[in-house]
Formats: C-alpha cells, sequence, structure tokens
C-alpha cells in the first residue's frame, strides 16, 4: 500500500528562513502568509521561525551568533548550529522570498483542504446525521478555508476614494480630534499612547469614532479604522449622510431617494473620492485578531488607529480569564502605539451596573468600563460618551440633541466634561450644542 504525504516543501521553508537571517526586514515581507502555526510541515522550522520573529519584535539584530546563542536548551538537539549556518548558505533568492511564502502558503491550504475533505467524507458515512445537517457542517468547513487566505488590505477607491499625491507630514507628536472642547482636556490625541472611548451600546461610541476619523482625514492624517461591529458598507454609509449634511441615514439604509437626493448622492460621492484616499485612510471589517491587525498596520503606517470595538478582538490563545486577555490585548495595543509611533483609539464597552442606577449617578465612571482594571491602567485618556436621552427617553427636559463626553482620566491634562450637538439622522456629532442648532439654519 502505498502511504501517501501530505503536501509540503521543506527546501522552500528553509530558504525563506536563510533568506531572513541575511535580511531580517524581509520578516515583514512574508509574515501575512506565515502567521498560522500549520503553515510550517516541519517543526523544526516552525520553531526557528517563531524564535527569529520574537526576536525580531524585541527589537534584537539577528544572525547566525546571536539566533544561535537565543535557542532555548530543550531545542537546541533539534536545531543545532550547523544547520542554522546551513540555511544562510543554501537560502534562495531574497526577491524571490514572497514567492516563496505564497508557495508555502499554497501547500498549507492544500493539507486543510485534505482534512476539512475527510471530516465531510466522514460526516457522509454517518448514517445518524440529516443530510442538511451535513450541507451545513460542510458550508461552515469550506467557508473557514476560504477565511484562511491572507488579508489583502482594504482598497477604499474601488468604491468612493481616489489615491491622492502626498500626505501632508505632521511633526507635533499631538493629533487634534476636530472638537475644541474635548481636546481642551489633554491637547488631543498623542503619538504613542492609547485614548479609550467608552460607553453603552446607543449612546453614539461609533458615530463619534467615524467623526472623528472624518476630521483626521480633513487635517491630512493618516488613518486606519477596524470595524469589529459593524460592516464597512454600513461605515461608509454613515460617511456619507455625515459629509453630506443632507441625506438621511434612515433614508440611506431604506434606499428611499427622490431625485434631489440622489443628485446629491452623487455629489457627495464626488467629495468623497477627491477627500478620502486609499494612501490616506483604511478600514476592515473581517479582521478577528490583533495579530494581523497589528501587520496591517504596520503595512499602512498610520497616524491614527481606531478600533471599534476591542471586546470583539478574538482572545489570545492560551489565555482563558476574560480579564487576562483584555489585558493582554490592550498592553500590545499600547505597544503598537510606541512602536509605530501612532495614536490609537479604542472603543470598549461598559458593563450594565450604570442601567441600575439614577439621577447623577447615571454618569459613568472608570469603574463601568468592562475589565476596567486592564484597560485604564494602559490608557492616556479615558472618554466616556453618554447620551442622556437614551437612558431615559420619557424626560421631556433632556435634549436628544445633546450628547455629554466625560473625560474621567486624563493623564498630562484635565478632567471634565463637554457637551456635543448631536444629530443621530445625519450621523454627525457637532463640537457644541450651538454649532448643531446653527446647522439647522443653513
Amino acid at each position: 500500500m502505498e502511504i501517501q504525504v501530505q503536501p509540503h516543501d521543506e527546501n522552500l521553508e528553509e530558504a525563506i528562513l536563510g533568506c531572513i537571517l541575511q535580511n531580517q526586514k524581509l520578516y515583514w515581507k512574508v509574515e501575512p502568509y506565515l502567521q498560522h502555526d500549520k503553515v510550517w510541515y516541519s517543526h523544526k522550522t516552525r520553531t526557528l521561525y517563531h524564535l527569529i520573529g520574537q526576536m525580531i519584535r524585541n527589537g534584537e539584530e539577528i544572525d547566525l551568533k546571536t539566533v544561535s546563542a537565543s535557542i532555548p536548551k530543550k531545542h537546541r538537539e533539534l536545531i543545532t548550529v550547523y544547520w542554522i549556518s546551513g540555511l544562510e548558505e543554501n537560502s534562495g533568492f531574497p526577491s524571490m522570498i514572497v514567492t516563496y511564502a505564497k508557495k508555502l502558503y499554497e501547500k498549507y491550504i492544500m493539507r486543510e483542504t485534505i482534512e476539512v475533505s475527510e471530516k465531510i467524507r466522514t460526516l457522509a458515512y454517518d448514517g445518524n446525521q440529516l443530510v442538511y445537517d451535513i450541507l451545513g457542517d460542510t458550508h461552515n468547513m469550506i467557508g473557514g478555508l476560504l477565511e484562511l487566505n491572507p488579508s489583502q488590505g482594504f482598497d477604499f477607491s474601488k468604491t468612493l476614494i481616489k489615491a491622492i499625491d502626498e500626505i501632508v507630514e505632521r511633526d507635533t507628536s499631538l493629533v487634534k480630534s476636530g472638537y475644541s472642547g474635548i481636546d481642551c482636556f489633554a491637547g488631543g490625541f498623542t503619538k504613542g499612547e492609547v485614548t479609550i472611548v467608552g460607553g453603552r451600546p446607543g449612546h453614539g461610541k461609533s458615530t463619534f469614532l467615524i467623526n472623528v476619523a472624518a476630521n483626521l482625514v480633513e487635517q491630512g492624517y493618516k488613518v486606519a479604522l477596524f470595524n469589529r461591529e459593524l460592516p464597512n458598507t454600513e461605515v461608509i454609509k454613515k460617511i456619507i449622510c455625515l459629509e453630506s449634511g443632507k441625506l438621511s441615514y434612515s433614508m440611506v439604509r431604506n434606499s428611499e431617494f427622490s431625485k434631489g437626493d440622489r443628485k446629491e448622492l452623487e455629489s457627495i460621492s464626488n467629495h468623497l473620492k477627491d477627500k478620502y484616499s486609499s494612501e490616506q485612510f483604511i478600514m476592515f471589517d473581517a479582521i478577528r485578531d490583533f495579530r494581523t491587525s497589528m501587520i496591517e498596520v504596520r503595512k499602512f503606517r498610520p497616524d491614527v488607529v481606531i478600533d471599534d470595538h476591542i471586546q470583539l478582538i478574538d482572545p489570545p490563545k492560551g489565555i482563558d480569564q476574560r480579564r487576562l486577555q483584555i489585558e493582554k490585548i490592550c498592553n500590545d495595543y499600547k505597544w503598537l502605539a510606541k512602536t509605530q509611533k501612532c495614536c490609537v483609539i479604542l472603543a470598549s464597552q461598559l458593563n450594565r451596573q450604570l442601567e441600575y442606577r439614577t439621577g447623577n449617578d447615571q454618569v459613568p465612571q472608570l469603574s463601568d468600563l468592562a475589565e476596567s482594571g486592564a484597560i485604564e491602567q494602559i490608557a492616556e485618556n479615558v472618554y466616556f460618551m453618554h447620551y442622556h436621552h437614551k437612558v431615559n427617553p420619557g424626560n421631556s427636559k433632556l435634549n436628544p440633541n445633546k450628547i455629554t463626553v466625560y473625560a474621567k482620566k486624563v493623564r498630562y491634562g484635565k478632567t471634565g466634561s463637554h457637551v456635543l450637538g448631536y444629530n443621530g439622522d445625519k450621523c454627525k456629532i457637532y463640537g457644541t450644542y450651538l454649532e448643531y442648532e446653527e446647522s439647522l439654519r443653513t
């Protein structure tokens, strides 16, 4: 009986490692294809790749001597100095390393396809399962295979944006939000730091962050937006409404247009194509883990990263407690902000305790943050969005067009509160309520 060996190519694996040993910058070119452990067929090459990756992330220089000295004692019989030196001597062409990685990734997909096919075969032979259950499981497994494809990034130009030639470079570490009443607390967002924007569902967190992103793009900053909850198409609809100032979000969602509305839609689309650029603005709605998010940030090198929201990021492997999972994600974002010299703005959910309080006690507190200790510790600023009308809709004294921002932690400034104007149907947040009133007269 012929023994079938699963698709693999150890020569390719060794060629990639040899190229990286000669030029560690090549590591980041192949990382999107090699982040899954199972891409590496050989335990030896997989172990060395992870060791080299850890050294690079720690800012260490790598060569034969430094890598050999870093091999843990338990792996020294497996990974010898002689074998590592052979990798350098017999490496492939550095210019071909991405091609090598793609080929290696294809071998991995083939192995996964074989594994999934065997599972489907087993289900089909099991006479106790209904045929539609089998089809449902098959659909899920095939969908999982399709999701293994490496992220190719987000090209907004295919929908609304065309590229601009130059990006205005900013020298200051402070990035203004576009809302003077909020910037007065800390001067703005700081590159290398993390800001938390918290709130209960429906209190305007996502709308606020989309408005902030629009303000930052207007100022010429590069912005990366991770949409964990909303699909990109819904975010684009919100951008259309807030940039237009005339189109209704409910109308856009339901495709209810008059002739005048259609003309406005065409006009604002042209404006968006001029304002936004795939070189300046990028967003994702299908990335579930932090590791892949980090790779995209490293490739795009934004001034500001906005993540909406962190509780929906897949938990790190090997950590069971939810508090520790969130702590790891927050710490990873902190290091990303420092190493990439960018501002990080994270949306965070609040726990339900706020809903059981009354009167002045309904103002959000730091303890209302879900997993508050882990989140509060790493944040430079913690701002809360609080929509009073949402909490007490029957109270006629509460204006539905006001949202209060509470600055509860400001490391380099002062705490306090500020009232913003709010028009939910236009997806628009105004710097003050007076600005909202003035918009009604124009």
